[in-house]
């Protein structure tokens, strides 16, 4: 990679990567937190963890075509304002409505297409595979370091201290994107939006895109029904205390065995083979935690398991939708992936609540476990899923 790829990487990288370090802080310590709130239930608290997803799945289509035709800093930049402003009334918020409507508005800073797509424009072909992959990495070892840093935060100071720095690192993206983004290799000329409608349809019926779309949003639909309930389980097990060493612990372990898989399978250019076997290894967590619930060892190995499939995953999906999508659509493309992948944080969020509420924390494991025995099937079945890429 030259000089500018590694710095468009890095920074591209580090904008997403402190987006979502705010926003999965609350992860492991919402549901708890949000019990004591008025007119709280199992349905409202995991609404209020989904509905970030549902306004950024309707809005990053949109976003990514506009920024094929108005720029991608413009569209970002705007999109970072719109998640700090959210950021700030969920912080506000004394009651579960309001951190609802909170995070619906930092869910309207749509941006995740457009993120990848910039990265796209800044890289050759050739290096493109491995910025994605890069992304990824920053954007998981992000997460792993958010569910380490919220229970450290909503300790010490509060669950709306995490919101407030939300909004802090928003703004910091904004200054990473304005002195560390250099101007893309190649420019769009100025052309009307209509253009890039009429193909859609192409990208919808693209059958390999369409398994990494149903792949991303059923990965994010189990993590969001997943952390409805287990911080609930995980209350009466650990003390606030200890809760930030126990995610250390699970997060160190899955990403000193997920970064060095990663690593492998570009060296040795087995990236797709990759895939089906975290798909399966993600299906064993959600079958023993049926079994295993109930025990913090038990949680703490399915864990382990849950996040290096997802670490995993995270880095190499975007890396082959980069790879598939026309250059010309890539915009449209990473809008469509991206929206699936924020509509499964939604339906996850509100499905776990609902079935939490309804049926307890072994159906949100036993719906987990079809999903992903859904996704192993698809893409175990598909003809270039044992190709090197």
């Amino acid at each position: 990679m030259t000089p500018n790829e590694r710095r468009s990487t890095f920074a591209l990288g580090g904008i997403f990567a402190t987006r979502l370090l705010g926003l999965f802080m609350i992860l492991p310590t919402f549901s708890v937190y949000a019990r004591q709130l008025p007119q709280a239930s199992p349905t409202s608290i995991g609404l209020a963890l989904g509905i970030y997803g549902l306004t950024q799945a309707l809005l990053q289509l949109p976003f990514g075509l506009l920024s094929d035709r108005f720029g991608r800093k413009r569209i970002i930049t705007f999109g970072l304002i719109l998640f700090a402003l959210g950021s700030v009334v969920a912080a506000l918020a004394h009651t579960i409505d309001g951190i609802i409507i909170g995070r619906a508005l930092q869910g309207s800073g749509a941006i995740g297409s457009t993120l990848i797509a910039f990265m796209a424009d800044l890289t050759r072909e050739e290096q493109r595979s491995k910025a994605m992959a890069m992304m990824g990495m920053m954007i998981g070892l992000s997460f792993s370091l958010a569910l380490i840093l919220g229970p450290v935060i909503g300790f010490y100071f509060s669950i709306p201290a995490i919101f407030g720095l939300t909004a802090v690192l928003a703004l910091l993206g904004i200054l990473i994107l304005h002195t560390q983004v250099p101007a893309p290799l190649w420019q769009r000329p100025q052309e009307k939006l209509e253009p890039h409608l009429k193909p859609l349809w192409q990208l919808l019926k693209n059958t390999a895109l369409l398994r990494l779309n149903l792949g991303i949003f059923i990965q994010h639909a189990i993590l969001m029904a997943n952390f409805v309930v287990i911080p609930l389980l995980l209350n009466p097990l650990i003390t606030h205390r200890t809760s930030p060493l126990f995610y250390l612990i699970i997060i160190g372990c899955a990403f000193a065995i997920a970064m060095p898989l990663i690593v492998y399978a570009h060296r040795k250019k087995v990236a797709r083979k990759m895939v089906p076997a975290m798909i399966a290894l993600l299906s064993l967590s959600q079958l023993f935690l049926i079994f295993g619930h109930n025990h913090l060892w038990s949680i703490a190995l399915n864990l382990i398991l849950f996040f290096i499939a997802f670490n995993v995953l995270e880095a190499e999906l975007p890396a082959q939708i980069s790879i598939l999508a026309p250059k010309t659509q890539k915009g449209a493309a990473m809008g469509i992936y991206s929206s699936c992948q924020f509509f499964g944080i939604f339906c996850g969020g509100a499905l776990g609540g609902v079935l939490y509420g309804q049926m307890g924390s072994t159906a949100i494991f036993v719906v987990g476990l079809g999903l992903s025995a859904i996704w192993f099937i698809l893409a175990a079945l598909e003809k270039n899923s044992w190709q090197k890429i």
